[in-house]
């Protein structure tokens, strides 16, 4: 098996573009929710998102990239640019150099929605011819990973996940997996999603898990004792895999090492979570890395700050963790940036290799009465430096898809 090293990062957020911005604004503990500017949400009762607020993707990229895309995908181009450019992969004309074969996994809970839903208002508005004739290539859940790999000309195997709110955190997990087998050396991976369309956004309100708030800054509240929903966001988070020896042979210096993945289903209810999946998921990643709890110094909570996820989550750590749990700081970057759905484990990932690089942990933000049920150390409203050595990630979705990384800082 490969050791696994992570060479490039990159995002975008609510707090705009890179993973300068995100990070600076997740350790001050500053929130990224705001009213909603894109779309008109009228009457609706929740009119506020983490948005990325004017973003103009063409401006981040060397070239044009041949297609009119989805937000969604301009969002994955952009992190996706970053992060080769950070692991050393491209230059000036976006292009992986020939010699070089790198893949693309890329989690998508959404895929790209915008196109779809704007096809189908012309179809019932104007007719079938008013259908646009790119609407199948731009809208298939996949063009993601085929027009990254199409215009960063990376040769290796790409694909889509499709695991709601964990398929981020299931493409780096893949990837770790088809480096650590010797499959590919190089894999670009990560999650994006914009969930932020008019009929998306509204089918969201009408399932009744979002939060109500007249600040929407402090909307997202997970683990506090008055938290009543979660908060929805669109971004992206793109990641660089790679074996040690092709790092080393780049004269590369890794910025974390991917030590353990695990990955397990709930197998009982599409929307209702439960403990015993989360579980599993956990000690399948702790055992992925032949580590034990007490060697984990951070968790980075899914966090949704909805009532049934907190509780089963808060449960499942204490399962797991025992004793040791109540020691361990467990923070939630969804009560700053909101839920992006298949971005958000991948954005997670991107600041668990923050936390393992300047030894800080993020807050969770608007904890201002922990739940006294739940006994966990959620680093309420303002983050801390903490001997961040290894970082378990957790991210759990609709459908009882459960999926943990576990993150190493690399030695020096």
């Amino acid at each position: 098996m490969q050791d696994v090293v992570i060479s490039g990062i990159g995002a975008v957020s609510p707090f705009g573009v890179g993973v300068e911005n995100l990070w600076a604004n997740l350790r001050a503990g500053n929130s990224g929710i705001d009213w909603i500017s894109s779309i008109n949400v009228g009457p609706m009762p929740v009119r506020y998102a983490g948005e990325v607020k004017d973003f103009d993707y063409q401006r981040h990229l060397k070239k044009h990239s041949g297609l009119r895309q989805d937000r969604s995908m301009q969002m994955g181009f952009v992190a996706a640019a970053e992060a080769l450019r950070d692991a050393g992969l491209i230059g000036d004309n976006d292009q992986v150099p020939d010699g070089l074969t790198v893949g693309a996994v890329v989690g998508s809970g959404l895929g790209p929605c915008f196109e779809a839903e704007s096809s189908y208002g012309n179809f019932f508005t104007r007719g079938w011819k008013a259908v646009r004739p790119m609407t199948v290539p731009l809208s298939m859940h996949n063009a993601l990973a085929g027009a990254l790999s199409a215009y960063f000309k990376l040769r290796g195997a790409n694909y889509v996940l499709a695991a709601a709110c964990s398929s981020g955190a299931l493409a780096i997990g893949q990837a770790y997996q088809a480096i650590a087998s010797g499959v590919e050396d190089i894999v670009l991976c990560g999650g994006a999603d914009s969930p932020l369309t008019p009929g998306m956004f509204s089918a969201w309100t009408n399932l009744r898990v979002l939060a109500t708030h007249d600040d929407p800054r402090r909307a997202c509240r997970p683990f506090d004792r008055r938290r009543n929903g979660l908060v929805l966001a669109e971004g992206a988070a793109m990641l660089v895999l790679e074996s040690s020896q092709s790092a080393q042979s780049r004269n590369r210096r890794p910025l974390a090492r991917v030590l353990g993945y695990g990955a397990a289903s709930d197998a009982h209810h599409i929307t209702a979570p439960q403990v015993a999946g989360q579980v599993l998921a956990m000690q399948r990643c702790l055992r992925s890395a032949q580590i034990s709890p007490l060697e984990v110094d951070y968790i980075n909570a899914h966090g949704t700050a909805t009532l049934q996820n907190d509780r089963t989550e808060a449960e499942a750590i204490h399962t797991v963790f025992g004793r040791a749990g109540r020691r361990v700081p467990v923070s939630s970057i969804k009560s700053m940036l909101g839920h992006s759905l298949g971005a958000s484990g991948a954005l997670e990932a991107i600041a668990c290799v923050q936390s393992l690089r300047e030894k800080f942990v993020p807050p969770t933000i608007n904890c201002n009465e922990p739940d006294p049920d739940m006994g966990l150390d959620y680093v309420p409203n303002q983050g801390r430096p903490h001997p961040v050595r290894r970082a378990l990630s957790n991210s759990f979705g609709f459908g009882g898809s459960n999926c943990c990384l576990l993150l190493e800082q690399c030695r020096e």
